[in-house]
């Protein structure tokens, strides 16, 4: 029988026990990450925490809705055992009733059925597969790559490890707008928060660029569980742009992670240039789902539309 529980019914540890040893789990969905990122989530829960699946809810214009929380990007339905569409279904059909909009991603390996209220589109991820010597690696990328790590190396740049997230948030600030990036003070004081936790935990790591005259020209923060290095977030000024920095930057940390781990997720973009750029290291695409749960009145779901 699926369960709902409010915030507080939720048993932390069985639920930790339960990412941490599904086959699906994923950094993002663990208790303290989501406590840091979606304050006061809820949950649905099959057995005895086997099957799980965080609800992160919201309330606006008198309407309970479910949403996507920043810096996660694939949450869903979490196992121990393997899930099938009918288990995935039932989930979402257990969706508390009161709760009558949402728009949130699942994971790769949930595969949902569309039906009248509930429309999937699927979305990609971009990882490349490692557990392999890193000459292997290399002979897949692409030539623009190549030219950019030996453009970095004729520039005499290094990477430093341990630098302060703050650096790279920093970093990230005064060179991300361009990208469309609108995060407000709140979301950068979460994403400091929750950068922090990973290090203190042990499941997080940053790494950064130095310029021949020790300016920082590029940063990147990893997140390590389950066997995946997360590329959770990256920034680069432009002098590290003109001198492949970021370029350097992965292909360094492949060298050192690449028997360590067995996939890097670059956690996938809408933006092309981004795309082109995760895939020039000779990565894979994959799929996940992201739904749109709709229990509004037909006038309502249209207006709704038209603010969004």
């Amino acid at each position: 029988m699926i369960r709902h529980y409010t915030h507080s019914q939720i048993d932390k540890i069985k639920w930790d026990e339960c990412i941490r040893n599904a086959f699906n789990g994923n950094v993002y969905a663990f208790s303290w990450y989501l406590d840091i990122v979606a304050y006061g989530w809820e949950a649905l829960v099959e057995g005895d925490y086997e099957t799980v699946f965080p609800l992160t809810r919201r309330r606006k214009f008198f309407t309970d809705y479910l949403y996507q929380p920043l810096f996660t990007q694939q949450l869903g339905i979490f196992s121990v055992k393997r899930l099938n569409s009918e288990v995935v279904q039932r989930f979402l059909d257990s969706i508390p009733a009161e709760i009558r909009y949402g728009r949130f991603n699942l994971n790769r390996h949930n595969k949902p059925m569309e039906k009248k209220g509930l429309r999937v589109e699927q979305r990609v991820n971009i990882e490349l597969p490692l557990m392999r010597p890193m000459e292997d690696i290399r002979r897949k990328y692409s030539l623009n790559t190549r030219r950019n790590i030996r453009k970095a190396e004729k520039d005499h740049v290094y990477v430093a490890d341990s630098i302060k997230p703050d650096h790279l948030v920093h970093l990230f600030r005064n060179n991300m707008p361009r990208r469309g990036v609108r995060w407000n003070d709140r979301d950068y004081r979460v994403l400091n928060h929750l950068l922090y936790t990973l290090v203190h935990k042990g499941a997080g790591f940053t790494r950064g660029v130095y310029s021949s005259s020790n300016q920082l020209l590029a940063a990147a923060f990893f997140t390590y569980t389950h066997q995946r290095i997360v590329l959770l977030l990256s920034a680069v000024s432009l002098q590290g742009r003109l001198s492949g920095a970021m370029h350097f930057l992965i292909d360094d940390t492949l060298a050192r992670m690449c028997t360590q781990a067995h996939i890097l997720d670059f956690e996938g973009s809408q933006d092309q240039n981004l795309a082109r750029f995760y895939k020039s290291f000779g990565s894979e695409v994959f799929y996940y789902p992201c739904i749109e749960l709709d229990r509004l009145p037909w006038l309502i779901t249209k207006l709704y539309h038209g603010l969004r």
